[in-house]
This record gives C-alpha cells, sequence and structure tokens, in this order.
C-alpha cells in the first residue's frame, strides 16, 4: 500500500514506528485512548517526515486540503449569506438546484477539488461529500432557493471537513497494518471509529476566532484563518 504523500511504502524509522503503533492499536491486547493518540502522533510525524521542507509543522503535508477548507469555506458563507440558489449560480453549479443532497455532496466535492488523481486531492473530495451529507439541507425545503442556509456555521464545518480529511488519510496511509491486525470487520471498524471520534473530540477548542466575512473567505484572510486552523488541530493532537 502506498500513502497520501508517496506512491511507494515508506521505509523511514518515522513510517515504521507509525505502522507499528497501528498494529498494536488493533492487536488483541491493545486497548484505550493512549493508543489512539500515539497512533495520531505518530502518523503526524511521519506524514511531516514525507512531506520534505516547506511549511512549519507539517502544514506542507495538507496544502491543497488548506485550499479546498478555504473555498468550502467561502461556499458555506455565501449560502448563509446570499441563498441556495445565488450560491449554486456563483459556483457554477446552478444544476444541482433540486437535487438530493446524496448528489449535491459528490458534485461540491468534486467542483471544489477538480480532477487531479493525487490521493489528497482524492481524500479532500471524499471528506468534503462525507461532510455535506450530514448537513445539506432536504432539496425540497421551503424556500431553500432564496433563504439562508440552515447549515451551521461556515467554520464548523470548515474543522469537521478538516478533521474528516485527516482521519482519511490516516485511515488509508496506515490501512495495511490496521487492517491485519483487525482480524475482522467488526474490530477494524470500531478502531477506525474510535480514531475519527479521538480526532473530533481533541479538535475542541481550535478554531482560531472569528472566521472571515462572507466575502473574504478567499482572499489572503481566509487563507490565513484556516492555516491557523489547521495548524492549531495539529498542535492540539499530539
Amino acid at each position: 500500500m502506498g500513502t497520501s504523500a508517496a506512491r511507494r511504502a515508506p521505509t523511514s524509522l518515522r513510517w515504521r514506528l507509525a505502522k507499528g503503533a497501528a498494529t498494536r492499536y488493533l492487536s488483541p491486547e491493545g486497548a484505550g485512548g493512549v493508543e489512539v493518540r500515539e497512533v495520531v502522533s505518530r502518523y503526524l510525524a511521519a506524514l511531516e517526515e514525507s512531506a520534505g521542507p516547506g511549511d512549519k509543522g507539517g502544514l506542507a503535508a495538507f496544502r491543497l486540503t488548506r485550499k479546498v477548507a478555504q473555498d468550502f469555506g467561502a461556499f458555506l458563507a455565501q449560502a448563509a449569506s446570499q441563498g441556495w440558489g445565488a450560491t449554486l449560480d456563483t459556483w457554477e453549479l446552478p444544476e444541482l438546484a433540486g437535487q438530493p443532497p446524496e448528489i449535491v455532496a459528490q458534485a461540491l466535492g468534486a467542483r471544489l477539488v477538480g480532477a487531479s488523481g493525487g490521493l489528497e486531492e482524492a481524500v479532500a473530495r471524499a471528506a468534503v461529500a462525507a461532510v455535506c451529507r450530514g448537513h445539506l439541507p432536504s432539496a425540497d425545503l421551503p424556500g431553500l432557493e432564496t433563504a439562508p442556509s440552515p447549515w451551521p456555521e461556515a467554520e464548523r464545518l470548515v474543522l469537521h471537513f478538516l478533521t474528516t480529511a485527516l482521519s482519511m488519510r490516516l485511515i488509508l496511509d496506515l490501512g495495511e497494518p490496521l487492517e491485519a491486525a483487525g482480524h475482522n470487520y467488526g474490530r477494524l471498524k470500531d478502531g477506525l471509529d474510535g480514531l475519527q471520534g479521538w480526532i473530533d473530540q481533541a479538535a475542541g477548542g481550535v478554531l482560531p476566532g472569528k472566521p472571515p466575512a462572507a466575502e473574504n473567505w478567499r482572499g489572503l484572510t481566509g487563507w490565513l484563518w484556516v492555516t491557523q486552523l489547521m495548524q492549531n488541530l495539529l498542535k492540539k493532537l499530539p
């Protein structure tokens, strides 16, 4: 299995430690939050190493993910302030008006990320779709075309996107040892759910103050806010 940072299986010390932690996490004797924390911590250290020189603190490994988060925040903020129909028109997605949430979620992920076949791109598309499926308004909601979006605040959904993307990348990168140690589907699913749940819980309190205004999400203000959010999240997890 390759990784989201490279298409060859990494063999460095940090990756060996990360894979070892993943194996122990789902081995019969592994249990409890200490093991979850170690898996995440070892993984982030290995991912930072794979990203190479660049942004401090592993941010380089999530550059495209941050850009998608910025655009996702802009889309959500516009939907809240201008309405669903106008937002779909602005983002060149008018055909999605009246479509069920499942279709909108997939199309929005493709629109925000693009068609590139990289693994980080694939994770970002899947994460946008996963977050949207749980929060998109019903297509037949009265007044949906012109009313402000009934979604939660943009900043909270952006954070949910980032934690979901991080969890998905971890599962892809460490999937082989996790699956080998899980032995059966039920144990593997419980273990993966535990990783996602721990990351979501650990992400509390990382929002960096007031989010950008709707018109500023796609500019430098939005990029800096999302970058600070990702930096806060990475510092909170190990």
